[in-house]
């Protein structure tokens, strides 16, 4: 059922009792002071208590802990495009920060590299704060996609903003910083690396072979070779800014965010920074309006942390890598793939096959998605659940298809 999959799933929801963690105090102190000042109130919630990722939520406000590793400068990057007047009807902007909102040591975020790094600084302040060595983020609360109900799931919104995000000029936001590359690729890297920590199980093996056979576009390198399928297809296109790791829990519904003043969209203005006034915090970020209701708005894409230049196949590519493992229904692949077609989506054909332009990256995010769960049940000691198996059957798929016939 679509339903149960991540390509559907929002984070995982629990509600109590925070964790003790220090960390995790200093965001409900976060989310509270600023909650309160909108009046938007209410009660601690952990939304995601990964170690890579801490979020919480109180009242209309989610405060998120970046991994340890996460880049100050790449990261503040991203926080300044998604403040930008271009996109912030596209990403969900980030809220202002103020150090006071933080527990001591109270200090804008500083870059992970050289103490000092007056650059990165500059680019996150305002926008994040480094607590307890971590580099925290606030955003606005949103109503998330259900899961328990896929016919109400946005697949056509989600397209229509993959298709915007896609379609951005890189000259007009390129004022927000040097544009990082998007994560997508080392996300396959991290999965398979979580997969060899892993006991070495037959799906682990199957799974191991299907990241061999992947082409070089998913396998690390730049480019594919001339022969490879899509390959031509790809040579004729340019790099997009795109997500880094669309699914539909990505996908919120928020109320629009108080509007700063919109400088003129054309690249040139932008270059120069036009339209970037998130960049402080005094303008593009926006405050809470307590009296929007969650719908009075649109939907946005969340999580920046992958977000970044590449080919913006990577972001078609989970829903198409469930679809070829019998997890998508074909008729809701097709209302996706419609209504980026119909938005000016990039990343395929206008017409045609899309499988030559998506067939790399589908692959990878099927070896990735199998990899993830397989290291998973062998970490919580449990046999596979059905849409894992499913997973692992696409990979054994992959590797009968690409292994020439005996002779």
């Amino acid at each position: 059922m679509v339903g149960a999959d991540p390509v559907c799933s929002t984070a995982p929801m629990r509600d109590g009792l925070l964790s003790e963690s220090e960390l995790a105090r200093d965001l409900v102190r976060i989310g509270r002071s600023l909650a309160e000042d909108a009046g938007a109130p209410g009660d601690p919630v952990v939304l995601s208590g990964r170690a890579d990722g801490l979020v919480v939520r109180v009242g209309g406000v989610v405060v998120k802990a970046h991994a340890p590793e996460a880049d100050a400068g790449d990261l503040g990057t991203r926080l300044r495009l998604a403040a930008s007047a271009p996109l912030r009807s596209v990403l969900l902007p980030p809220l202002a920060l103020r150090p006071s909102s933080a527990a001591p040591p109270e200090r804008p975020a500083r870059s992970s590299g050289v103490e000092g790094d007056g650059a990165a600084e500059g680019a996150l302040a305002g926008l994040a704060l480094r607590v307890r060595g971590r580099l925290v983020t606030a955003w606005p609360a949103g109503e998330p996609v259900d899961p328990e109900d896929p016919d109400a799931a946005p697949w056509e919104e989600a397209a229509r903003l993959l298709a915007r995000l896609h379609a951005t000029p890189l000259p007009a936001v390129a004022a927000a910083g040097r544009l990082p590359r998007a994560g997508a690729p080392y996300r396959v890297l991290r999965a398979m690396a979580r997969l060899r920590t892993a006991a070495r199980t037959p799906a682990a093996i199957a799974v191991e072979e299907a990241f061999a056979s992947l082409p070089p576009p998913a396998s690390g390198a730049t480019a594919a070779p001339a022969g490879q399928p899509g390959a031509r297809w790809r040579a004729e296109q340019t790099e997009a800014l795109l997500h880094g790791d669309f699914h539909l829990g990505q996908v919120i519904r928020v109320a629009d965010p108080p509007q700063a003043p919109q400088a003129p969209h054309s690249p040139h203005a932008l270059a120069a920074g036009a339209g970037l006034a998130g960049a402080s915090g005094a303008g593009g970020a926006p405050s809470l309006d307590p009296r929007a209701g969650p719908r009075a708005g649109g939907f946005r894409l969340i999580d920046v942390d992958d977000l970044g230049t590449g080919d913006p196949a990577w972001d078609l590519a989970r829903p198409a890598a469930w679809l070829a493992a019998g997890l998508l229904p074909p008729e809701v692949w097709w209302r996706f793939l419609s209504a980026y077609r119909a938005a000016g989506g990039r990343a395929v054909p206008a017409e045609g096959d899309v499988w030559p332009a998506l067939d790399a990256a589908a692959r990878a995010l099927a070896v990735q998605s199998a990899a993830l769960a397989v290291a998973s049940a062998g970490r919580e000691a449990r046999p596979l659940d059905e849409v894992e198996e499913a997973l692992v059957d696409a990979c054994r798929r992959m590797v009968r298809v690409d292994r020439p016939p005996d002779v």
